[in-house]
C-alpha cells in the first residue's frame, strides 16, 4: 500500500505505469504496473534516473521543471516503447511530478506491419500489372504473327492467374482470420495427409531432382480439417522445393509430444536457411525473403494463411534451423487416438 498522502493521485488499478516524483525526482509512489516495470529494488525513495537510465526521460523531466508544461516523449525501456507524459503537481507547498507511461510497443508493431503490408501489396500487384500492360502495348503496336500473339496471350493469362492467386489468398486469409472459415475436424492418419500433399508436388520434385524423405510413423493420428491441413503441408513442401538446391533433400517428419496430447510435424529443407531476425516476420502477410534465397515468386500469403489455419486448430507454428542445413518449419496438431 502507498504511504504517501498523495497516493490518491495514483490509481493502483490503472493498467499503465504511474509514478510520482518529489522535487528531487525521487519516487514517492508507484502503482502496480510501474513496480512491474522498474527493477526489483527499493523503489520508494530512489532517484528515477537510478531506476530508469534513459536520457530522453531526463530531458522530459527537465522540460517540465523549467517550463511547467506537460510535454510528451517516446521512451524505450527494457525493449518496450512507451509514450510518456509528465504533469507538475503542487500540494501543501511542495512540488511533484506525475509521470504516466503508455505502452505503445504493440501499436507501433501493428502500424509497421500495416505500412509494410500496404507496400508489399503494391509491390506484388505492380509486377503482374506492369507485365500485362507491356504485353498489351506490344500487341497493339506490332503486327505480330499468330504464333507470337498466342505466346503473348499465354503470358497475359499467367499474369492474370498471379493476380487471381493474390486476390484469392487475401480473401481466404480474411475468412480464416474472421472465423468464417469453418474447420471440420476429423481423425486422420498424419502419414496419409503428408503423402496426399506430396503427390501434388511430384512433378516439381522430379524436375529439380529433389529427394523427399517422409519419416512419419503410420500410427500417428491427428484431429484436423483435412483440406486445410493439406493446404498447410502443400504450402510448406512447395516452399521447400523453391529454396532447396537441385538434387537436394526435403524431409517431412512427425512425432508424438511427451504429453501425448499433440503431434509435432516438421518440414526440413537443405536450402540457405532463414536468418534469425526474419523468423517471426515471415508469417506476416506479404512478407518476402530476399529474392536471392528463393526460386520463383509467390503471393507472400501462404505462410500467413498457414499460421492462421494452425492456430484455428489450437496449434502453434514456428521456424528454426534444420540439421539438413536449411530451415525447419514446425507446427503442432491435436493428437487423436492412435491406430492399433
Amino acid at each position: 500500500m502507498f504511504s504517501h498522502p498523495l497516493m490518491a493521485l495514483l490509481v493502483e488499478g490503472a493498467y499503465e505505469p504511474l509514478i510520482l516524483l518529489d522535487g528531487e525526482r525521487r519516487v514517492v509512489a508507484a502503482n502496480g504496473a510501474a513496480r512491474a516495470l522498474l527493477p526489483e529494488t527499493a523503489i520508494i525513495g530512489s532517484p528515477i534516473d537510478a531506476l530508469i537510465a534513459n536520457p530522453d526521460l531526463i530531458d522530459l523531466l527537465d522540460c517540465v521543471s523549467m517550463h511547467s508544461e506537460c510535454p510528451e516523449a517516446q521512451l524505450v525501456i527494457g525493449g518496450q516503447v512507451f509514450r510518456a507524459r509528465c504533469n507538475p503537481i503542487a500540494h501543501d507547498g511542495d512540488r511533484y511530478l506525475a509521470l504516466s507511461m503508455q505502452d505503445i510497443t504493440q501499436l507501433l508493431r501493428l502500424n509497421r506491419a500495416r505500412r509494410d503490408m500496404v507496400a508489399n501489396i503494391s509491390h506484388e500487384l505492380r509486377t503482374p500489372i506492369s507485365a500485362i500492360r507491356l504485353l498489351r502495348d506490344t500487341l497493339s503496336r506490332q503486327q505480330a504473327n499468330k504464333k507470337d500473339r498466342e505466346k503473348m496471350l499465354r503470358k497475359i493469362g499467367r499474369e492474370l492467374d498471379t493476380l487471381q492467386r493474390i486476390v484469392d489468398g487475401m480473401h481466404d486469409l480474411s475468412m480464416i482470420e474472421s472465423g468464417q472459415a469453418i474447420m471440420k475436424l476429423i481423425e486422420m492418419p498424419l502419414l496419409d495427409l503428408v503423402q496426399e500433399a506430396a503427390e501434388h508436388l511430384d512433378e516439381q520434385l522430379d524436375q529439380r531432382e529433389i529427394k523427399l524423405r517422409i519419416e512419419v510413423p503410420d500410427d500417428l493420428v491427428v484431429l484436423v480439417d483435412r483440406a486445410q491441413i493439406g493446404r498447410v503441408l502443400g504450402n510448406l513442401i512447395h516452399n521447400a522445393t523453391k529454396v532447396t538446391p537441385k538434387k537436394g533433400v526435403i524431409r517431412v517428419s512427425g512425432r508424438m509430444s511427451l504429453n501425448r496430447e499433440t503431434v509435432e510435424v516438421n518440414v526440413d529443407d537443405s536450402g540457405p536457411g532463414i536468418p534469425v531476425e526474419e523468423r517471426e516476420r515471415i508469417f506476416e502477410r506479404f512478407y518476402q525473403l530476399d529474392a536471392a534465397r528463393t526460386q520463383g515468386r509467390g503471393s507472400g500469403l501462404g505462410l500467413a494463411i498457414a499460421r492462421h489455419i494452425i492456430e484455428a486448430h489450437n496449434g502453434q507454428i514456428w521456424v528454426e534451423a534444420s540439421d539438413l542445413g536449411g530451415a525447419k518449419f514446425c507446427f503442432t496438431l491435436l493428437a487423436a487416438e492412435s491406430r492399433e
